[in-house]
């Protein structure tokens, strides 16, 4: 009580209540039925990637890479450019058409020689600015350029012109038993060993890059240096000849199209999908949750397999049209391959299970919780790196 006219006293203020007596706010978390860890809800389990609302753990309709393809989907960009994001993949994939374009129509022109440069550059310039648009390997760039591509290419080129007379001679003898054995076999077989070298050396001895697609991008990189320089080397004369050639215009874009493009995408997918495999022995700490399609051994079978029945169609097969079309459909099987062991690679996470703070995912945009995978979109974290270009952000 107080005297009337005098002060009121006040009541003393109310306490909030203490942080250690608050409960948590936050979203709830539900069990994901696959590999049974409690995770944020959403479309795609956090953790394992697994689609929850499907309840369909290898999500064949959502590529891990890039998940508004299908596992199932003809793309060179997605495929051998993982880490690449979606929207700079436009002017990529725009960029192979007109390279393609290039080549046959200098080629209509009688230009053999620009042809054949726009043919054997194409590829192998477009994975240069690949490595120089995603940011990873900025620390030592020079050396992962050198003991890929540069080293490729000159194993190439030794291996060229060590395996050049060799072939002439049986083609000119006429022994077309030994001819297969020699082309068809043992020398696409020692090619694929040698695309290989510079990827197996980083990783011996780079061992911090333990991602299954560090070994893709090497694998491939060799690859493309290697036959770079193994094409320039074989048409190295008509290189040095005239400016404009004699001879039908089609047969020309066909064999500089299959010289060039189709075989440098075949070496690419085989040496990637086996140095993927290769760095998957590191990185996959649940052997479990990837499928034998994705083991070392497969794809080892599968690479040697592919570059034998390319030389076989090489020695055997004389029709032009046919084999540049066996080519094209062998590069086509090998591509959808090196996608699902992409996939499988992605698919097989860590054991570590993190849920980290929110923060924006790449490919969709929509703040969700860090984790192996969006939880929203499905997108594998390991594909979506930061580029050059970081005011294009993934579609």
């Amino acid at each position: 009580m107080t005297d009337e006219g005098g002060p009121k006293k006040r009541r003393p203020a109310r306490r909030p209540p203490s942080p250690a007596t608050t409960a948590p706010v936050g979203p709830a978390l539900v069990m994901c039925p696959h590999c049974e860890n409690m995770v944020p809800p959403g479309e795609f389990c956090g953790h394992c990637g697994a689609h929850l609302t499907r309840g369909v753990a290898s999500r064949p309709h959502a590529y891990a890479a890039v998940p508004s393809e299908p596992v199932v989907h003809l793309s060179i960009v997605s495929t051998l450019f993982p880490h690449l994001p979606h929207r700079r993949g436009g002017a990529f994939r725009w960029a192979l058409l007109a390279g393609a374009a290039a080549v046959v129509i200098l080629a209509a022109l009688h230009l053999f020689a620009p042809a054949t440069i726009a043919a054997v550059f194409l590829l192998p310039v477009l994975y240069a600015l690949y490595l120089y648009e995603v940011e990873m390997y900025e620390s030592e760039p020079w050396l992962l350029i050198g003991t890929t591509m540069v080293a490729g290419a000159i194993l190439g080129y030794a291996f060229t012109i060590l395996t050049g007379g060799a072939v002439a001679r049986l083609t000119i003898t006429g022994d077309v038993d030994s001819n297969f054995l020699v082309a068809g076999v043992v020398i696409p077989i020692v090619a694929q060993a040698l695309m290989l070298a510079g990827p197996v050396f980083l990783y011996f001895f780079r061992s911090r890059l333990r991602e299954p697609l560090d070994g893709l991008t090497f694998g491939a990189a060799s690859a493309l240096g290697f036959t770079f320089a193994t094409t320039l080397t074989a048409t190295w004369p008509l290189l040095t000849g005239p400016l404009v050639g004699s001879g039908s215009t089609g047969d020309w874009a066909l064999r500089l199209l299959s010289a060039g493009m189709l075989a440098m995408l075949i070496n690419a997918s085989t040496t990637s999908v086996v140095a993927a495999a290769l760095w998957l022995q590191r990185y996959d700490l649940r052997k479990a949750g990837r499928g034998r399609e994705a083991s070392l051994p497969a794809t080892v079978v599968v690479a040697a397999g592919a570059q034998v029945i390319v030389g076989a169609i090489s020695v055997t097969v004389p029709d032009l049209v046919l084999q540049v079309g066996l080519r094209a459909v062998a590069a086509v099987a090998v591509l959808m391959y090196v996608r699902l062991v992409i996939h499988r690679a992605l698919l097989a996470e860590g054991a570590a299970h993190e849920i980290g703070p929110d923060a924006p995912c790449p490919e969709c945009h929509r703040i969700v919780p860090t984790m192996a995978f969006c939880p929203a979109c499905g997108v594998a974290r390991a594909a979506a790196k930061p580029t050059h270009m970081h005011a294009h952000p993934r579609e």
